[in-house]
């Protein structure tokens, strides 16, 4: 496959050079030259790595902290504050590493960023006690927070412009990963009865689940030692004779042979692009996402980002809860499982009998929750053959209000096991998140690239931590209504990208203003 491409990668190159003699090319002319293979294919595998460790990293603690909650003795309130210590943590940083990974590159922030998070994760496996644990996950967050939207960016600027969005999309596979990865691992370490000391801490089956976790975003730093920065990122940072060895380099990896066999040997130069150094620079740049033409692009990605995550990462920490409640019910094939929930909590509250301390966790939500991840690939799959074909706004638009109706759907229908494939279809909506993310990196310049993904981000898990909070306060009382406000807010949202603007525009004003892409 790539001796064709290559044979016809070279007649291309004769053909330039006769009408471009000086040899110079501009950057997307140069980087279509050095073909799709194997550095594709290894940064695409790397990125997905990195995916999948910030989502298990993320919500990982919400299958170990039933095993830890005797030993540790954390009441609810506790155990809402260690699940979502590491969100917080990825809010507080998100900004300070767009900052960063513009100004320093994406790789040169997210390799040691991921070695002290697995650090930082593995001392938190040692907490014996609940602040102890928080701090440590809180660090974690803030650690991983470098990675969670940064590679984003760099699998884009990694790719061409035309395989950049199922490139995204492929990677973004590796997060439905983690929701079968991690209760699977928990079914089989959590429920284990050994033990063994280590110095003065007594090693359970919870502590090493934590160790387990870390191993794909440790693999994805040993990969990035070899892998390049984004050469889109040099050239904008340093300039053509920077990016051009990176791409020789690419070159290099996909067709054999050595970098001076690359065909180009000049970048011409683009007008210089607009930035300032230091902080100042940064504040300019996010200043730029507040006026035209992107303010519009940052207004509606970063409400619909809101939305993907206060539905998906929001309904999905109560999931297990209620997927329990479903299969403790002896009635759950003839009623709602809001009535399941109401029913529980009036229960709950009238009686007087206490409780020893212990987990009553139906077997059952391991493998529901294992089939839930299936179903998740599955989406991330379907996204990835079918993003070019169908379309980005539109595969968006119609993944969100199918998942908006199945929200408003589970409430209401009388039935377990179809008000559970309708939740597993709500938590769906999670898979834009990846389309989401390929719509926006198109129209945010390179130096912006990486501040607007993590504040994007942010912003989307902020909607997570008030999507929880909202059921929380709502799900034993006003179940009903707070399914259907969910709902509706989700496919309401659809209309939004209407209003999304041709990222050919948008580029084509950032460019005269001075910014590559």
């Amino acid at each position: 496959m790539l001796d064709k491409q290559q044979v016809r990668n070279g007649e291309d190159a004769e053909s330039a050079e006769k009408l471009n003699p000086s040899n110079e090319h501009n950057f997307e002319e140069a980087f279509e030259q050095t073909g799709h293979g194997k550095i594709n294919h290894l940064v695409l595998f790397t990125s997905g790595l990195i995916m999948l460790n910030v989502s298990m990293e993320s919500v990982g603690m919400s299958y170990a902290i039933t095993a830890a909650e005797c030993e540790l003795q954390l009441n609810s309130k506790d155990k809402g504050l260690v699940n979502a210590a590491a969100f917080i943590g990825i809010i507080c940083t998100s900004f300070v590493w767009g900052y960063l990974g513009d100004r320093l590159g994406r790789r040169a922030v997210m390799l040691p960023a991921i070695v002290m998070s697995a650090v930082f994760s593995i001392i938190s496996s040692f907490a014996t006690n609940v602040w102890m644990l928080i701090v440590f996950r809180f660090l974690t967050g803030c650690l991983i927070s470098a990675s969670s939207a940064t590679v984003y960016a760099y699998l884009g600027e990694m790719h061409a412009n035309s395989k950049r969005a199922a490139a995204i999309a492929w990677g973004s596979v590796f997060i439905s990963f983690s929701f079968i990865i991690l209760p699977g691992l928990a079914w089989l370490i959590i429920p284990g009865k050994w033990s063994f000391t280590l110095g003065y801490i007594q090693i359970v089956p919870w502590r090493a689940f934590v160790w387990l976790w870390c191993a794909p975003g440790l693999a994805a730093a040993l990969i990035l030692l070899f892998l390049p920065e984004s050469p889109r990122f040099l050239l904008a940072a340093k300039g053509p004779d920077a990016a051009l060895p990176v791409l020789a380099k690419m070159y290099e990896w996909n067709y054999g042979g050595s970098e001076e066999d690359f065909p180009v040997k000049k970048l011409a130069s683009s007008s210089e692009e607009a930035r300032s150094s230091g902080f100042s620079g940064a504040v300019k740049n996010v200043g730029l996402m507040f006026k035209a033409p992107l303010l519009r692009c940052v207004f509606i990605s970063h409400i619909s980002m809101f939305t993907v995550f206060m539905l998906s990462s929001g309904l999905y920490v109560w999931v297990p809860d209620i997927l329990n409640s479903i299969l403790r019910s002896p009635s759950s094939q003839n009623i709602t499982i809001c009535q399941i929930i109401k029913d529980k909590f009036l229960n709950a509250s009238s009686s007087l009998e206490v409780q020893s301390c212990q987990s009553e966790v139906s077997v059952a939500v391991f493998p529901i929750s294992m089939s839930m991840g299936a179903v998740f690939a599955l989406t991330y799959l379907a996204i990835g053959f079918f993003i070019n074909k169908i379309g980005r706004k539109t595969m968006y638009c119609g993944i969100m209000f199918v998942c908006g109706a199945a929200t408003v759907g589970a409430a209401w229908v009388p039935h377990g096991a179809a008000a559970t494939a309708l939740l597993i279809l709500a938590l769906c909506s999670g898979c834009a998140a990846s389309i989401l993310a390929a719509i926006a990196v198109d129209v945010f310049p390179t130096t912006l690239r990486a501040m607007a993904m993590c504040v994007m981000y942010m912003v989307g898990r902020g909607g997570a931590a008030m999507g929880s909070y909202f059921l929380g306060a709502t799900l034993d009382l006003h179940c009903h209504e707070a399914f259907t406000a969910f709902g509706v807010f989700t496919a309401a949202s659809t209309i939004l990208m209407i209003f999304w603007p041709k990222p050919e525009k948008v580029r084509g004003q950032m460019e005269d203003k001075g910014y590559t892409y």
